[in-house]
């Protein structure tokens, strides 16, 4: 076990790292073949952390947060492959049992600490992120970081290659660690995923240049991310509209970055959302619904229950996407607007203890310079958390404009 030289001066530090892997060896010869909806999400990731109260989890030790990794990975062995390419060029995961980083860290903080700073976004530096490449065969398609906290509580942060499956994968995966911690016996069965042709062009992802093997998106702008917390009372009460609560705030948000971004023609937006399909199958894949909003009015300028309309009616792109995703090099996320709905997945089924947690949050990693905004559920079922990802230069003016509308009270 080798301890990582990257302390920083921040309240997180004392990383150490090992690996997990299988309980059982994969037979060998063993391939996992991606689709090319999978594909085309190659270039983005997900970070997911998962925060328990002292109470929940003190008692937990390295060894009982590690063991009921191994039976789930029993059940997906791809998850702790390698990529490789075929004389083609198109890659695939050889099922070599080659592990998952596993990373321990300490936080100076206690839980109720940490979880008072406002903005939710500080729980990325809870997740250990490396890329995979720029040598395929040596690169973990997922990194699991414990970090224990003053008070004895934990965090539990994954960084998880989009290329294996959605948010909704995520969790499932999640989840049936806590299952196999509680000693429940898991099992999942295989499923596969079909899409319907819409008949037209994906406008929602975007060509980039050829990335080789170090699959990192191409960015020409500085990000910067921000979180915050709103209710279901507050988002129908303030903005009247015929839609769930997912579509009214894609609407009000939408209509804010539109007026800082002052354009001229309304451009497509990315609705991403769970399959219903997807939600029972408790499949670990790529089977989220990406669809195209497309306007012909300008949007700064828009009623809001208009804007609404045109999201409820987006166009499903998956077909398209899966038929040309293993051509080139695309990203999804931030191609154009991306607003992604996370709400209806089930990150507080993660029980310890019989417990939930007390804060779960999940963002992409690898947005385009468009931007996105996720939509979370929260630890109350009444509340949603709201993380907007865009261009450093356009951060203030947004948050001005979400304050000015009513969205937030405070510009933090």
């Amino acid at each position: 076990m080798g301890r990582i030289q990257e302390e920083g001066n921040g309240p997180v530090h004392g990383f150490r790292l090992s690996t997990v892997s299988s309980s059982w060896p994969t037979e060998t010869g063993t391939t996992h073949e991606p689709t090319g909806l999978d594909l085309a999400m190659k270039l983005h990731y997900l970070k997911a952390v998962y925060i328990y109260s002292a109470e929940t989890a003190r008692d937990l030790t390295v060894t009982h947060v590690k063991n009921p990794f191994f039976p789930v990975f029993d059940q997906y062995p791809w998850t702790t492959g390698r990529f490789a390419r075929h004389d083609s060029r198109r890659p695939y995961i050889k099922c070599n049992d080659c592990g998952t980083r596993f990373v321990e860290s300490h936080c100076n903080l206690t839980v109720d600490e940490w979880l008072l700073l406002p903005d939710r976004s500080i729980d990325e530096s809870l997740v250990y992120h490396k890329p995979i490449g720029p040598e395929l065969i040596f690169s973990p398609l997922i990194y699991i970081q414990m970090t224990r906290f003053k008070c004895g509580g934990l965090a539990l942060g994954l960084s998880w290659a989009h290329v294996m499956g959605d948010p909704f994968s995520l969790s499932h995966f999640f989840n049936l660690w806590a299952r196999a911690l509680a000693g429940e016996k898991i099992y999942c069965p295989k499923t596969s995923n079909g899409f319907q042709n819409p008949g037209k062009e994906p406008d929602s992802i975007k060509r980039v240049d050829p990335v080789g093997d170090h699959w990192v998106v191409p960015s020409n702008k500085k990000m910067e991310t921000y979180s915050f917390h709103v209710t279901i009372h507050e988002i129908r009460s303030h903005f009247p509209a015929k839609g769930d609560e997912f579509e009214i705030l894609c609407g009000v948000i939408w209509k804010c970055i539109a007026k800082v971004r002052g354009e001229s023609e309304s451009q497509p937006v990315t609705i991403i959302r769970s399959d219903p399909n997807g939600l029972k199958s408790r499949s670990v894949s790529n089977s989220q619904v990406i669809s195209s909003v497309h306007v012909d009015f300008s949007v700064a300028d828009a009623e809001l229950e208009e804007i609404v309309k045109s999201i409820v009616e987006a166009t499903d792109q998956r077909f398209c996407i899966d038929e040309i995703g293993e051509t080139d090099d695309f990203i999804v996320y931030g191609a154009k607007l991306t607003f992604v709905d996370m709400s209806q997945v089930d990150f507080y089924e993660a029980k310890v203890n019989e417990k939930s947690p007390k804060s779960v949050y999940c963002n992409v990693h690898g947005i385009g310079d468009d931007g996105a905004v996720v939509v979370l559920p929260a630890a109350k079922k009444e509340e949603r958390v709201v993380t907007v990802t865009l261009p450093e230069d356009e951060m203030e003016r947004v948050k001005w404009e979400l304050n000015k509308c009513g969205l937030i009270t405070a510009l933090n």
